[in-house]
């Protein structure tokens, strides 16, 4: 089958973009839209004939010729550019069945069947910056009204963007810029409900295991996940309501080292079962940097959960666990993301909001009562 014009495609194109627009607003010159599609102004004004003929457009008379016509059933948005980016500092797989590649899997979808959306990859040559109602992206440059940032961005950037009337969301992450939208794991009900459980157990003694990644976000200190420093001082807090030992000295971090992270990780048990008393429950932010250490006890002659219990954070469904963990739901977060910012977007008087999506602890073998 011939493929059609590109005129054709062109105004399928167009017809899309505009498709939120309000009535009677401006849509992008003849200029602009052959330099954003890389086509000629003949082929933008045979493809906006074809709109106009169908009634999705019309001529304005003056400056910009074509405004937005629409039906009274359609629905509006309150802001000038029909879009929303995701911005990732990586490619994704949204075919996976990782933690990354459902959420965002979920985010896109919810969002795509409202408004223009895609992934904008983060490189060296990429600018953002704030435009009048929205941020502008490039090159080639296109303009959002509502731009989402995958686990957050640095602050000046966050406060940059939202200065210029964008909806600015962290998906993800948490930010304490004003006016951003964040949406996000509640890690301290995740160390509330984590050392309640433990408390309940008769363990006196909690650590602690995050980790500190090689290779990090620009604004992630240390190269430490912003979460697990909230979750380590959320614990810290909830050990000490409940009367347990809230040292910090159980609380470690160590390096993610891909060819060595083995060694780095016992370092780190080490540490921590030279401590007297030596704990007797362990927490470790990632359910996979649970797996290792359980298998290194047998060299201490120490059992699981007989001597140690250990308990994890993850984002697989509770079927396939085979041990006590946090699990939080990406699909879930996901789709909550979108549907805020779809409301944002929809409702000019609606305000930016802190969405904490709550984790359920789901036991396994690998918790029991402390010992004696």
């Amino acid at each position: 089958m011939a493929r059609p014009a590109v005129y054709i495609r062109l105004a399928e194109a167009i017809q899309q973009a505009v498709a939120p627009y309000e009535d009677g607003w401006e849509i992008p010159s003849v200029r602009s839209l052959a330099r954003h599609h890389a086509v000629s102004r003949n082929t933008v004004r045979r493809a906006l004939a074809i709109l106009t003929e169908q009634g999705d457009i019309a001529l304005n008379g003056g400056g910009r010729p074509y405004v937005r016509r629409r039906s009274v059933e359609m629905p509006t948005f309150c802001k000038p550019y029909p879009a929303a980016a995701l911005i990732s500092q990586a490619t994704v797989d949204l075919a996976g069945d990782d933690y990354t590649p459902r959420l965002l899997a979920s985010f896109l979808s919810v969002l795509s069947q409202r408004i223009r959306t895609g992934i904008v990859p983060i490189t060296k040559w990429m600018h953002v910056r704030p435009i009048p109602g929205g941020v502008a992206i490039g090159p080639p440059e296109s303009r959002f009204s509502a731009v989402a940032f995958r686990s957050g961005a640095p602050d000046p950037l966050l406060a940059e963007l939202v200065s210029g009337g964008a909806i600015i969301m962290t998906l993800d992450g948490l930010s304490d810029v004003v006016g951003v939208d964040c949406v996000a794991v509640d890690c301290e009900n995740e160390a509330d409900m984590a050392a309640e459980y433990l408390s309940g157990l008769r363990h006196r003694h909690i650590g602690f295991i995050g980790v500190r990644w090689h290779v990090a976000m620009s604004h992630w200190a240390d190269g430490v996940d912003p979460d697990c420093r909230r979750f380590s001082h959320a614990l810290l807090r909830a050990k000490q309501r409940l009367g347990l030992n809230r040292s910090p000295a159980y609380h470690v971090e160590y390096q993610v080292d891909l060819a060595r992270s083995d060694s780095a990780l016992r370092a780190a048990m080490d540490r921590l079962c030279r401590l007297d008393p030596r704990p007797t429950a362990l927490i470790f932010f990632h359910d996979q940097t649970a797996i290792q250490p359980m298998r290194a006890l047998g060299e201490r002659r120490l059992k699981c959960p007989g001597d140690i219990s250990i308990i994890g954070r993850a984002a697989r469904p509770a079927g396939q666990l085979q041990m006590t963990a946090l699990v939080s739901d990406p699909i879930r977060i996901g789709s909550s993301a979108a549907e805020h910012l779809l409301n944002r977007l929809s409702h000019a008087d609606m305000g930016p909001s802190r969405l904490l999506i709550r984790s359920r602890l789901v036991t396994g073998p690998t918790t029991g009562p402390a010992p004696a």
